[in-house]
């Protein structure tokens, strides 16, 4: 039987949300006063659910009398499609769902009853059902003298014309002295609709009530659902597909016209698709409870309930509670048993760690469940359930944000500016050169290779793993489509077209349209020609210097963490000024700081096209100012609800959602506005994107709100003059200072708005508070975080779940990662307490990883789980933010401050620079330089094709294979190059892989003339790095040799595939300067054919062993000069910390194992044998006799409880020579001898030998085995 609404009464619901496969949870309402948690009574929590495919409205008017705080109710509209629009008719049914717990007045039941139904709707469309406790013989045929609620509900049903849809039969059996049936359930309808309905008690669900089953006939049919397809790009004919598609893309070879060759192409790969690439509707997901054990019990149990309903005697009431209760047991191990084998295989697949974090956000509630039946507020706040009205409203609401505002005297202004503006040609005079040139083949697959797969089509259907597999001749086309509207500036429609599919936000209202979040489905194909657009304009504004340094946001290379950790030290060094001895002086005695974080309203939506196309024309060339403008305009987009789509609708004004090119136009059309700011004397700009704070600092507290207010004109003006507008009441402000008296009063106006002073302001994902301690944020990190670690905590146990190397990825993503964001600017800040709040959670996400029990010491928890303390990573994240200081331009305000050398007169007040400089100086690396990061990348349309690179020799040898094999096929594959040419040996060397980098090449000319080059790499270096530094150090002694315009082949040969692999993304796609001088040295002879080739180390080459040579010897040369790159610096800081910590690992059986050294994960192994492993190398072994009786988990007679080695509960139960600890297990028990022998050569080895995870998985088999036929089992 299909159900259509599941009403619950008593479902005692978990913390999380209510899920069933097929339905949506439709109404939830918790335990009302008395229920668990508050009070010693069983039961509460009812819910309603509705199958998928019917839409449905939430009643939330409440039924209930005003002092009635004991009954539970939730009640949902049940919409239908009406059969003609003229019918008058109701197409809905509203359904009541009710639970009265019963109420016994006593001392431990102090509650009152107040249910009455008076409040109730009387319409012929509402049912009310649910467990009342209330008994009369209209409903109850077992009932002769009816109780007060039951006389009750009689008496308002006789009053209203209403009916009881129940026949009479029973619908509780009860158990032991109240072994008799009852019927506590009723079901009430109008008189007119109880005709068209019908009632019957169900089948048995395993309670003690039997479920009341309703059928109502009324008006209306249900609304067609239309499942979407996809394409199954899995079992797709690629090749039949690419061939479809170079046979259409032939006939497309004439066609001159934007529109008609985007739409002859979209059809293409369309019509090949159709053929070549299945597709189909997902099925709805099957309920798991098909457990053939299950099943079986849950017929015995039902067997056994018909036999109490025949014959209520002892012996069948104790068969059924008996059957009952096995088929509860029974549900709940086939519910565990089909989890831990989804998350055993399925989680532990290598592919499946998204689906894993995916997973965990939703259990985390940090992903809403889609109610696709839900009512949404439409026009003039009615609601609206059809899937079509649905997405009217939702596109209409959309629409209205993105209108064109008018402003006659400013919108003058701007034509006539723009009219100016238009006079000038641009930079390329009409010739489409330099900037203004053709996209190449080489910019579209550079690109696309950035593209991501699965990922939804827009409007033409259209996806990226379409164009990965297209033909030459087809990418031809493309590409002959892209330059075509390049050149004409015309925009195909479709690709100014948008599928808009409203997401709900997290605890957001569902029936408000406000609560989606649009997501604009927008043509792959489009996309693709936005990211080479995109990828120019982001170099000329690089290298026009146009992006103020304060906007981080959307900037290669830049983060929030920059901006928050020069607000944090800017207000940190106004403090530390000396404090005034008379009279404050501004800038020579201690700060004061007003902090105020502004919130633009629907910023990238309200963002007027012709202003966008005034800046553009001062800021890049007029070229691509037209092409964007035209790119912008007349967009149209439309809302698709389960399937149906709305109407199309125009947006005027904003910037596209989902755009590749949105964000970057959103940083140059906010430029002006630092330009603004910076007027402002005493205050500090930081922006990421739409996200502005200013920090305004005074001598006085009065002198900085002075300044705050003439930051917050300045905002409020540059928004009315850009025809935007700020959101005062979202506008934050915080006081910075020493002194609590001076956060008393304050007030700021924003744009006519109020705004008060805040004990905390939350800034790019961290919450500031007065004196910069953190404790609010390192709190809400932690209410973030602890969520997280149950929910992982979930996923796995001591003999299933997901292994270790999926365990610690997620760890580290999952969790440090939420907790570390942007912590190089605040950990330093943050007192200890604070800091302990956070070691706390990763203590316990260790344990989830490692399996280890809670009394584990916390370093072995730690390090067995691969994990850093986060005190220990302080230095490190301290030093990344440092040496990113030091990389910037010299005029970046970043780098100013971390430049300063400022007084240090607060002994609690600690910055990241000060922490960072410490760490540096213990190292000896104060004063090394850090290498500049790439502020201009090369030219996107940079012609690389003169330069091969090869990643191998033409065949697949492999790295074990003797050294004359991979000679052999090198020194083979080498011969096909050209023999007079310029041929380059280079190669790298550091110390361990990390330090003292050196790098050495042979240089043989075509005369045969030899040129060698020693360079250092740095003093801490990595060997890819010195790999990079060799080669650009011999096409620099190259270019010196030779002229630019010389066409003498080049061959470097190199045996990193890393550094190799690194350049082989593109010049344009280099994001290290070193990589980027590499490139510009080898485009500096065009005319030059260039080949990169890997070749086999340390196999005999004489090219590649002199380079060898050559580095190791420059190794050796002074370091303190060569530049070093910030990740370097920031690893071998984090090494040092790392190193520090492990020195200070206190006496122990773990460290007499692993020394100063990190465990290496427990691979290859079984979920139960690593977590023995970690147990046992840490100490704390849960399945040891002693550990147990210590605990108080395994009393004897003559002691409970003890922590006496030496006591005889706590001996060893195979050789009771002593208690059986981790290290008598793994190195003295007599039991183990043999096994130690074969693993280790000896039956006393040394206890570093036991860093094998798997001889210690071994061992503890051996252990476990020895001990089960001894009598004793596994505690």
């Amino acid at each position: 039987m299909k159900v259509d609404v599941v009403a619950l009464q008593e479902a005692q619901l978990a913390g999380g949300a209510l899920a069933v496969p097929g339905y949506q949870t439709a109404a939830v309402t918790r335990r009302a006063r008395g229920r668990r948690g508050e009070g010693s009574f069983r039961g509460g929590d009812v819910a309603i659910l509705v199958r998928n495919g019917l839409n449905f409205q939430t009643i939330r008017e409440s039924p209930l009398q005003p002092q009635d705080d004991t009954t539970e109710w939730c009640a949902i509209r049940v919409i239908l499609s009406a059969p003609r629009p003229t019918t008058q008719l109701r197409h809905h049914l509203d359904i009541y769902n009710v639970y009265r717990p019963p109420i016994r007045t006593s001392a431990t039941d102090e509650r009152v009853d107040f249910f009455s139904l008076e409040a109730f709707p009387t319409l012929d469309n509402v049912i009310i059902m649910g467990d009342v406790n209330g008994h009369h013989p209209a409903w109850d045929v077992h009932c002769y003298n009816p109780d007060e609620v039951g006389r009750r509900v009689y008496d308002w049903v006789s009053e209203k014309d209403w009916q009881v849809l129940n026949t009479g039969a029973s619908t509780r059996s009860g158990y032991g002295e109240e072994a008799q049936h009852s019927t506590p359930d009723v079901a009430l309808a109008h008189s007119n609709l109880a005709r068209r309905c019908t009632w019957q008690a169900g089948t048995d669900l395993g309670s003690d009530h039997l479920p009341q089953v309703i059928t109502a006939a009324i008006s209306g049919s249900r609304p067609r659902r239309i499942r979407k397809e996809r394409w199954a790009f899995h079992k797709a004919d690629w090749a039949g597909f690419a061939a479809a598609c170079e046979v259409a893309a032939g006939a497309m070879s004439g066609e001159d016209s934007v529109e008609r060759l985007a739409t002859a192409f979209s059809g293409a790969i369309s019509g090949a698709s159709g053929k070549y690439i299945p597709r189909g509707a997902r099925a709805d997901p099957q309920p798991w409870a098909l457990d053939e054990e299950l099943v079986r019990a849950v017929a015995e149990r039902r067997a056994a309930r018909t036999a109490v309903q025949v014959d209520p005697s002892p012996e069948n009431q104790a068969l059924w509670k008996e059957k009952k209760r096995r088929a509860a047991d029974a549900e709940v191990e086939a519910r565990q048993r089909s989890f831990r084998e989804f998350a055993s295989t399925e989680l532990n697949r290598p592919a499946a760690l998204g689906r894993v974090t995916k997973l965990l956000r939703k259990m985390e509630g940090a992903v809403m469940d889609a109610c696709p039946g839900q009512a949404v507020s439409g026009d003039r706040g009615q609601l609206v359930a059809e899937d079509r009205s649905k997405a009217e409203a939702f596109v209409r609401t959309y629409a209205s944000v993105s209108r064109h505002t008018r402003h006659r005297k400013r919108d003058r202004a701007v034509k006539a500016n723009l009219k100016r503006a238009h006079a000038d040609p641009c930079i390329c005079e009409g010739q489409r050169s330099d900037a203004c040139r053709p996209f190449s083949r080489q910019e579209m697959l550079d690109q696309m290779r950035k593209m991501k797969n699965k990922k939804a089509p827009g409007m033409d259907g259209v996806c990226t793993e379409h164009l990965r597999h297209l033909g030459p001749l087809a990418q031809e086309v493309m590409l002959r489509l892209f330059n075509l509207s390049w050149r004409s500036a015309e925009v195909p429609s479709v690709w100014r077209r948008a599928v808009i599919i409203p997401i709900p936000k997290a605890g957001k209202d569902p029936q408000d349209v406000t609560s989606y979040r649009p997501i604009s489905l927008t043509s792959h194909i489009a996309k693709l020609m936005e990211r080479m657009v995109s990828a120019r304009v982001t170099h000329l504004l690089d290298r026009d210097n146009v992006i103020p340094a304060e906007q981080v946001g959307f900037r290669r290379g830049r983060s929030a963490e920059e901006n928050l950790g020069r607000l944090i030290q800017e207000v940190q060094d106004g403090w530390n000024l000396p404090a005034p001895k008379g009279r404050p002086s501004d800038g020579k005695t201690a700060a004061r700081f007003v902090l105020t974080a502004y919130d633009f309203s629907r910023a990238y939506d309200v963002i007027d096209h012709q202003m966008l196309r005034l800046k553009m024309l001062h800021r890049l060339p007029r070229c691509y100012a037209t092409w964007i403008f035209h790119f912008l305009r007349d967009r149209r987009a439309c809302a698709e609800v389960n399937g149906v789509r709305s109407s199309s609708r125009p947006f005027r004004a904003g910037l596209p959602q989902g755009s590749v090119l949105a964000p970057t136009l959103f940083t140059l059309w906010s430029a002006d506005l630092v330009e603004e700011l910076r007027k402002v004397d005493g205050t500090s700009i930081y922006m990421y994107a739409d996200d502005t704070a200013t920090l305004s600092s005074g001598a006085t507290i009065a002198q900085a709100m002075v300044r705050a207010q003439r930051a917050a004109d300045v905002m409020a003006a540059w928004a009315r003059k850009w025809k935007m507008r700020l959101a005062g009441s979202k506008t934050q402000v915080l006081v910075l200072s020493q002194r609590h008296e001076d956060a008393r009063d304050i007030v700021l106006r924003v744009d006519g708005t109020a705004v008060k002073g805040t004990r905390h302001l939350h800034l790019l994902g961290v919450t500031f508070d007065r004196l910069l301690h953190f404790g609010e944020h390192c709190s809400r990190l932690r209410r973030k975080v602890k969520p997280r670690v149950a929910q992982l905590r979930k996923l796995t146990a001591r003999s299933w779940g997901l292994q270790e190397p999926q365990l610690r990825t997620v760890a580290n993503g999952y969790v440090r990662g939420a907790l570390e964001y942007a912590a190089a600017a605040w950990l330093p800040a943050a007192s200890e307490s604070h800091v302990e709040l956070l070691e706390r959670e990763m203590r316990a996400t260790a344990r989830v990883v490692t399996g280890c029990p809670i009394s584990t010491p916390r370093d072995p928890l730690m390090a067995e789980a691969g994990m850093v303390p986060v005190r220990a990573r302080r230095e490190a994240l301290a030093v990344r933010l440092t040496a990113t200081a030091a990389s910037q331009r010299t005029d970046d305000p970043l780098r100013e401050v971390a430049a300063r050398t400022a007084p240090r007169r607060l002994r609690t007040t600690t910055g990241w620079r000060d922490v960072g400089r410490e760490a540096l100086t213990r190292l000896g690396l104060q004063e090394t330089p850090v290498e500049e990061r790439l502020h201009i990348t090369l030219p996107p349309w940079s012609d690389c094709s003169g330069v091969a690179i090869r990643l191998d020799v033409g065949a697949a040898i492999s790295r074990e294979a003797r050294d004359e094999v991979r000679r052999a096929a090198a020194e083979e594959h080498l011969a096909t190059l050209p023999d007079q040419a310029t041929w380059i040996w280079s190669d790298g060397s550091a110390e361990g892989g990390v330090a003292s980098g050196g790098s050495g090449a042979l240089i043989t000319l075509p005369s045969g003339e030899e040129r060698t080059t020693r360079t250092p790499a740095g003093a801490v270096c990595s060997s890819t790095r010195a790999e990079l530094v060799a080669m650009r150090a011999a096409l620099e002694e190259v270019q010196q040799l030779e002229d630019a315009t010389s066409a003498t082949p080049l061959v470097l040969c190199t045996d990193s595939q890393a550094a190799l692999a690194t350049l082989a993304t593109g010049a344009g796609e280099q994001r290290t300067t070193l990589g980027a001088e590499i490139w510009r040295l080898l485009l500096a002879a065009p005319d030059r054919p260039t080949w990169l080739q890997w070749v086999p180390a340390h196999c005999g080459l004489p090219g590649n062993e002199r380079a060898d040579e050559l580095a190791k010897e420059a190794s050796s040369l002074p370091q303190a000069a060569a530049p070093v790159d910030v990740r370097s610096l920031t690893k071998a800081v984090g090494r040092a910390a790392s190193k520090a910590w492990r020195d200070r690992w206190p006496d122990s059986f773990f460290r007499r194992i692993m020394r100063d050294r990190f465990p290496t994960p427990v691979l290859n192994e079984t979920r139960e044998d690593a977590v023995n492993v970690h147990q046992l190398r840490a100490g704390h072994w849960g399945l040891s006799t002693s550990y147990l009786h210590r605990i108080g988990r395994r009393p004897t007679p003559t002691c409970q409880q003890c922590e006496d080695l030496k006591c005889p509960a706590a001996l060893c139960l195979v050789c009771r020579e002593e208690a059986d600890t981790p290290e008598h297990v793994l190195l003295h028990c007599p039991c183990l001898a043999g096994k130690r022998l074969r693993l280790f050569g000896t039956i006393h080895p040394d206890a570093t030998r036991l860093r094998d995870g798997g001889a210690v998985a071994a061992l503890a088999r051996g252990f476990l085995r020895h001990r089960e036929p001894a009598g004793y089992g596994r505690p």
